[in-house]
């Protein structure tokens, strides 16, 4: 049975991160079996130039490499299903000026050679092509791939938009929308070509107060929608995603989600010895290094984190979850990245704990 001091624990966890600076919004749900036992969100909108309104359910957060699993990656696991999509088959078949040899299952894996981030903003923002979006994916493909290992890589992932919108024939944006939001009830999850009302501020930059459109600069300049940042959500558009997700590996699918194909992609390691699976994380099994914690589990478990202060971590034997949303870059992402890592782990324990 859960208990009331456990609950008051996370919440008071959250409340001195924002009290120390962490950004001015948080929200967080622990699901437990497939069902919702936990919530609690605190803080407010932005900081500055004011405190803005109190958060509540309708506030929408900038997902950032969230984006990857429910948005790239879900797309991915449906084509499979569908079998529009081939993981064995190599990149250049589909993406001809890309530099990789690797397939779309190591594309998917971060095991493809690519590298993991360059700033090709700087050069999107000077130019301001026709299509920003072309532009950036083009400039993802052709940087030499020949890194060894698994490196996380959000060229990689870049590519893999470009990639899914050949393989579903549509935009990427239309791809989550009638693949994965529609199918799944996500009613408010979207990318956001133009700024999205009620959102929760991000940094203030040379932008100057970045408020409803993506924080992450290349895909801000490279049009808005890519397959490694650019999603919007709820708190309910994220638990309604995990949900859907832990529902299907227990043999409940959800949407165009099919139970095989949603396991195979969790425990499919394209490089062994990495704990990247097909566009999810696992718990590294060193003491001190998981955000996911140190008493999440290490088998059946997988998640994912995004810049902004976003994360999601799923128990998969468990069907249970914990979504934490921040906004911690706001208003600048100088000061808070080991915070928000700490707070992951201190949370996601006391998750274990109170369960």
């Amino acid at each position: 049975m859960v208990k009331m001091s456990h609950m008051d624990r996370i919440a008071r966890l959250i409340d001195d991160a924002l009290a120390r600076g962490l950004g001015s919004a948080a929200a967080i749900s622990v699901g437990d079996g497939g069902r919702e036992i936990f919530r609690y969100l605190a803080g407010t909108l932005r900081r500055v130039p004011d405190r803005g309104a109190a958060l509540d359910e309708r506030a929408v957060f900038d997902l950032a490499s969230v984006t990857k699993p429910m948005a790239t990656v879900a797309i991915a696991m449906v084509l499979v299903a569908e079998r529009r999509l081939d993981l064995a088959a190599p990149v250049r078949s589909m993406l001809p000026d890309a530099t990789t040899t690797g397939t779309v299952r190591q594309l998917l894996g971060h095991s493809a050679g690519c590298v993991a981030y360059i700033e090709f903003f700087r050069q999107l923002r000077a130019t301001r092509p026709a299509d920003p979006r072309g532009a950036l994916a083009l400039r993802a493909m052709r940087e030499p791939s020949d890194v060894v290992g698994a490196v996380y890589s959000d060229l990689g992932f870049i590519q893999l938009g470009a990639l899914l919108e050949r393989a579903a024939g549509m935009p990427l944006g239309d791809a989550f929308a009638e693949l994965v939001a529609g199918p799944l009830g996500l009613p408010t999850a979207r990318y956001a070509i133009e700024p999205i009302d009620h959102a929760v501020a991000t940094e203030l930059d040379e932008r100057g107060l970045v408020c409803g459109l993506v924080h992450d600069e290349n895909c801000y300049y490279g049009g808005r929608v890519s397959g490694h940042a650019g999603l919007f959500g709820t708190l309910d558009d994220v638990v309604r995603f995990a949900s859907a997700v832990v529902d299907t590996c227990a043999g409940s699918p959800r949407g165009r989600f099919t139970t095989d194909v949603v396991n195979h992609f969790f425990t499919d390691a394209p490089l062994p010895g990495a704990t990247w699976r097909l566009g999810w994380d696992t718990p590294s099994p060193i003491a001190g290094v998981s955000q996911a914690g140190d008493r999440w589990p290490r088998t059946a478990a997988v998640g994912h984190t995004g810049f902004t202060g976003t994360s999601l971590w799923l128990d998969l034997a468990h069907r249970r979850w914990v979504v934490l949303l921040t906004n911690r870059v706001h208003p600048t992402r100088h000061t808070s990245a080991d915070a928000i890592k700490a707070l992951r782990r201190a949370i996601n324990d006391a998750v274990v704990e109170m369960l």
